[in-house]
């Protein structure tokens, strides 16, 4: 059967509902479930209407907030509310030119009867993964991950809401309002939005400055602090990275044909690198040293100012990101610090011309075309991290090195470089030995950070001579309802690796790794044998082991503490999304086709990706680096955002609890609430026996899903705690800016928000 991407997972419905009870589908609810499971969908954006819809990148949609409320023993209830960030009020108050529809018999007197907008000059527009206004500048869309923290005089659960590009904010665990951000605007940097001062003048300033954070903060209960980080890196790096020679290059023959194909490219990053880099020189010449290139950890204790530690490497520069800090992990003594396999980065948020478009033509999509060509470079093939003394944040080994107030001093750290991409990892808290072990997803020939657009075409493998090319035969479009998915249609086995690092040096000691492709030995060998021969393959009876394809989220017991992290993780739950067909392009082939660290030749992968593999979720035994249970979806079925919630009552056994995650399956558009989205419960202990429960309602409808998190309890946050006066901050932002409209649109949609949270 040839896999097919469920179509559920391109549809949220854009509604708000509180305590609504699921319904149990199929089997039984346990009754020893307990606790409250967080879930993050981004949901499309105001423009979409009810539901959202195919077409931008589905990651770049509103952050909606999925919380199943596990405390009653007879029933699951389920509470979803928006991610209301500053940027989120201003996107619903500007985006429609007209502020009613005003009923009337006659459709020409209604359009008459239309009040203009007066905010709409104001409104966001889709600029790939960014959603964006010149004036206003980038929303926080608060669409990633969620973090549980609970510092010791907190009476209970906090939760942090986080993206990779703004501020993380506090939700209300009781009712998932959006409280405030974490810091002011002015404790961070800012790459984007913050202007330059001429004559005293503010020029360039925005309300909504780009901030690039950490999508997966970490908080160390032992030692009751959260950390994160805030970096930065000019565009500039971004065309230096774009210009370096793919890797793959072995000979000096293909070397030249590298250069020549590729030369066109070469020359349009290297006119445009020019100006970039005269206005490096001439800022740093008007306004002192640049602050584009920085990296800095962010240590917080809860309720005070933001500490941050300014990173560089042992030869003095600073640590420059060259994809995401997407996440980091903590031990007893030591920070790691991960330049993730995801290229969320300004040439990615911005590399679509679908806001200038006045007709979704030919040329308009060419144009966008040929500048995704310039600009998309293949994912870096090996991880960068950046390891630093944990113990010398409060001491420091360096003098202040920057020209920031809220930067304590600096700290060196201790870089290395491991093989394979790596989108998650994880660490034990506990250093036997004095080393570190890191648990490592590596996500090869896998591109999470591109999506289906309108011009790509499906790759098949079908072989095209010039006047196919010429005329643009033998091709199949890429499928319009999976526009805007994320087009990994993986080039190659993901693996599993745990690793333990020397902290002195960074050196790797022992490594350990597995991987399945979803076949036994013996089919492969058929598979590779039928290849060579030019024979079909005899006796190839399907499926028979779980596969690693599209290794994404994970799960394990304490992955969310609040009272202790676990000093050893022994089992950790790995969901993997399979391989479908339809999600590899022909621009997503060429990328990576001569990919370094294949391990499936291209052959045998065509094999593979011809009917695609099966989503699955598999439990890895740690300690023998094996695959100890697993629970193959069936086909057509999509498996996401596992979490592990304790059993009542039950044991600190790692494998006491159950497994809840999401599910999409198809949906029939013309049945309008059958949405495909489910929950299903797995016991952890055994997850050959399938789902002991399936939980969904017809009102609640959820695109795919992203990061999860487990709490015990979810109760009112008092507003008399820490609190940023983000009214207070933006008065101060939009006097510097002198726009009396863009004042008014501040005070009628977004202050009224902050005085009604203030009065709960």
């Amino acid at each position: 059967m040839k896999m097919k991407v469920p179509r559920s997972m391109m549809r949220s419905r854009r509604r708000e509902f509180s305590e609504l009870e699921l319904n149990v589908k199929e089997g039984t609810l346990p009754n020893d479930l307990t606790g409250f499971a967080y879930f993050m969908v981004p949901a499309g954006d105001c423009e979409d209407g009810d539901f959202s819809k195919a077409g931008e990148p589905v990651l770049g949609g509103d952050g909606l907030v999925l919380r199943v409320n596990f405390s009653n023993p007879d029933s699951a209830r389920i509470t979803i509310k928006f991610s209301k960030t500053a940027s989120f009020l201003v996107d619903e108050a500007t985006w429609n030119r007209y502020t009613d529809e005003p009923q009337s018999e006659s459709v020409e007197e209604a359009k008459k009867k239309r009040k203009r907008n007066p905010f709409h000059r104001f409104a966001f527009s889709d600029f790939g993964l960014g959603r964006m206004n010149f004036k206003l500048g980038i929303r926080n869309r608060l669409n990633t991950a969620i973090t549980p923290m609970k510092f010791p005089w907190d009476p209970h659960t906090r939760i942090l809401v986080c993206a990779d590009d703004g501020r993380p904010h506090e939700f209300d665990p009781a009712t998932l309002d959006t409280i405030c951000p974490v810091g002011e605007i002015n404790e961070w940097n800012t790459m984007m939005g913050d202007g330059v001062k001429i004559l005293g003048m503010h020029l360039g300033m925005q309300p909504f400055p780009l901030i690039m954070a950490c999508a997966h903060p970490v908080f160390d209960p032992k030692t009751a602090e959260l950390f994160t980080v805030n970096y930065g890196r000019s565009f500039l790096d971004t065309v230096r990275n774009a210009l370096v020679i793919n890797s793959g290059v072995e000979n000096y023959g293909k070397l030249i044909l590298t250069f020549i194909t590729t030369l066109p490219k070469y020359v349009f990053l290297t006119v445009l690198g020019l100006p970039l880099l005269l206005q490096n020189v001439l800022k740093a010449w008007l306004f002192g040293k640049s602050t584009d290139r920085y990296t800095h950890l962010i240590r917080w204790n809860g309720k005070g100012k933001l500490r941050k530690y300014s990173l560089h490497l042992p030869g003095g520069e600073p640590v420059v990101i060259k994809q995401t800090l997407h996440q980091i992990a903590v031990t007893e003594n030591h920070i790691l610090l991960m330049d993730a396999s995801f290229k969320f980065t300004p040439d990615q948020m911005m590399d679509s011309f679908s806001p200038f478009r006045s007709n979704d033509n030919w040329f308009s999509r060419t144009l966008e075309r040929i500048m995704r060509g310039f600009l998309t470079a293949p994912m870096e093939p090996d991880t960068n991290y950046y390891l630093l003394d944990r113990r010398k944040l409060d001491t420091g080994d360096d003098k202040k090195i920057e020209k920031d107030e809220n930067c304590v001093h600096g700290i060196q750290v201790v870089p290395f470089k491991l093989p394979y991409e790596t989108l998650h990892f994880l660490s034990d808290y506990k250093e036997e030995d004095g080393l570190i072990t890191l648990h490592l997803a590596h996500n090869n020939a896998a591109c999470a950070a591109e999506w289906l657009r309108p011009y790509d075409y499906q790759y098949t493998g079908r072989k095209r001579n010039w006047f196919d090319r010429l005329f643009g035969l033998k091709r199949l479009k890429a499928n319009q309802e999976l526009l805007g998915m994320m087009s990994i249609g993986q080039m190659d086995v993901s693996r599993i690796q745990k690793v333990q690092i020397d902290p002195t040096t960074g050196n790797p000691k022992r490594a350990f790794s597995l991987m399945s492709m979803g076949n036994s030995i013996d089919q492969d060998l058929r598979l590779m044998t039928s290849l060579n021969s030019g024979l079909a393959p005899e006796n190839d009876h399907g499926e028979t082991l779980p596969n690693t394809f599209n290794l994404s989220f994970y799960a394990y017991r304490g992955q969310s503490p609040v009272d202790k992290l676990p000093e050893k993780i022994n089992h950790i739950f790995w969901m993997c999304g399979g391989l479908f067909p339809e999600l590899l392009t022909d621009f997503i082939y060429k990328l990576y086709k001569d990919y370094e660290y294949r391990l499936i030749p291209l052959e045998l992968f065509e094999k593979h990706t011809k009917t695609g593999k099966p989503s699955n979720i598999i439990r890895v035994d740690n300690n023998k680096m094996e695959i100890a249970d697993y629970f193959v979806f069936p086909g057509n079925t999509v498996g996401m955002s596992p979490v592990f919630v304790p059993r009542k009552g039950g044991t600190e056994d790692e494998l006491d609890g159950y497994i809840v995650c999401t599910v999409y399956s198809d949906y029939h558009p013309h049945l309008p609430k059958s949405g495909g989205s489910e929950i299903w419960i797995f016991d952890a202990g055994d997850l050959k026996k399938g789902p002991v429960c399936k939980l969904g309602h017809p009102e609640i409808i959820f695109g795919m899903s992203l990061h999860t998190a487990w709490s015990e309890d979810a109760m009112q946050r008092p507003r008399t705690d820490y609190h940023v006066n983000e009214e207070k901050e933006f008065r101060r932002r939009l006097k510097l800016i002198g726009n009396k409209r863009m004042e008014k649109l501040f005070e009628k949609h977004v202050y009224p928000y902050y005085r009604k949270e203030a009065d709960k």
